[in-house]
């Protein structure tokens, strides 16, 4: 049940009315009241009285919004309610938040991520970072520019290149020494003006773990921008609260002989490793090769994937896999892997079979499904 009286109601809805259309680079009390002018004289007119009421009113609510402005981060003078509430304003919300990433959006609520207020300007193109969130599995980086009307290409697709740098040191020297390598990964922001940069290390492939604390470089290459823009990024592992589970549970189907190796449960994140061996020492090809796998709990709920890493070592007979999902929103007391492969069109080389909604068809390979006890032991 809302808290919040109709009265507080009504006038967040005048302030998130002023913001959006009120540029903050500018005076807000003039051009609101230009807006309220200019809009005054096709309506009835009023006694002077009553228009020197409202334009006093509006003059105090538009101030308001500027010392909202002003005072966003300074919590200690915001109610935990209001403050919570003025969140919700797209304006002044988080990229996270809104990014439709469970994990990310847990960060956000619950404080996990660092704030940033960093940005970088080249010739008229300003980059900025808001936040950072890592949990020992994935960094998690959110960028914005401010909006340009009739911008053709969003910001996803002005960025050409990304290089990331931890505490000086290519990202990629953390990568095993072979030709596996760290991925760079961008998904879509909460809107056309913002993105999100994702990595993670390969410790479960060889390679070396990051830090709990480092300072992250970012270089990015923004088309029509001869160099590169470069922002500092302080990055700190805030999770405390986490499960891991040295499993390495195994199943056999004809020559697959199928591991799960570890299980890492954040309130971020759910990390699986897992190890496929080919026992005749054939080399994976499709539909092996773009097998996945379904996590679902003692309750039936499946989470959903977010992206992972895979690495065909041996000359291909083996294939390990580090699998990153949404996380659970409470630890469960089982959870069960179900490998799936999908099934291709015969008539078109690598296209996929479609269902009735569009989505790729698959087929379970119940041989290999894996039900494994989580303890809450970290």
């Amino acid at each position: 049940m809302s808290t919040r009286s109709k009265l507080e109601d009504k006038e967040l809805e005048q302030l998130e009315r002023l913001i959006r259309e009120t540029p903050i680079e500018i005076d807000l009390v003039n051009r609101t009241m230009n807006k309220y002018e200019s809009s005054r004289y096709t309506k009835q007119s009023e006694s002077s009285r009553t228009s020197k009421k409202m334009r006093q009113k509006v003059m105090m609510i538009t101030a308001s919004a500027a010392m909202i402005f002003s005072l966003l981060f300074i919590t200690s003078l915001i109610s935990p309610t209001m403050a919570a509430t003025i969140k919700e304003v797209p304006l002044l919300s988080s990229i996270f938040k809104f990014a439709g990433d469970l994990g990310l959006k847990t960060a956000d609520e619950k404080g996990l991520a660092t704030q940033l207020h960093t940005s970088v300007t080249h010739d008229g193109f300003t980059l900025n970072v808001t936040e950072v969130v890592y949990d020992g599995t994935r960094v998690s980086i959110a960028i914005k520019r401010p909006h340009i009307e009739d911008e053709k290409e969003t910001l996803m697709e002005r960025i050409s290149n990304i290089e990331l740098f931890i505490n000086d040191a290519p990202v990629k020297s953390f990568a095993p020494d072979n030709s596996n390598s760290i991925g760079i990964m961008m998904h879509p922001g909460k809107d056309e003006d913002s993105a999100i940069i994702e990595f993670a290390d390969l410790r479960n492939q060889g390679g070396r773990p990051f830090p709990e604390q480092f300072d992250l470089t970012l270089s990015t290459t923004i088309t029509g921008i001869q160099d590169p823009l470069i922002i500092d990024i302080p990055v700190k592992n805030k999770i405390e609260d986490y499960v891991t589970l040295q499993s390495n549970v195994s199943r056999q189907y004809d020559n697959i002989h199928f591991t799960v190796e570890k299980i890492t449960l954040t309130p971020i994140t759910t990390g699986i490793t897992t190890r496929m061996v080919l026992t005749d020492n054939s080399t994976f090809t499709l539909p092996l090769l773009s097998m996945g796998i379904d996590i679902i709990d003692d309750q039936g709920h499946k989470i959903e994937l977010i992206g992972g890493n895979g690495w065909n070592a041996t000359n291909g007979s083996i294939h390990i896999s580090d699998l990153r999902y949404h996380p659970f929103e409470s630890v469960p007391k089982t959870i069960t892997l179900k490998p799936y492969i999908h099934l291709f069109d015969e008539n078109e080389m690598g296209a996929f079979q479609m269902d009735e909604n569009n989505e790729p068809k698959i087929q379970y390979i119940p041989e290999l499904e894996v039900t494994l006890p989580i303890n809450s032991q970290k």
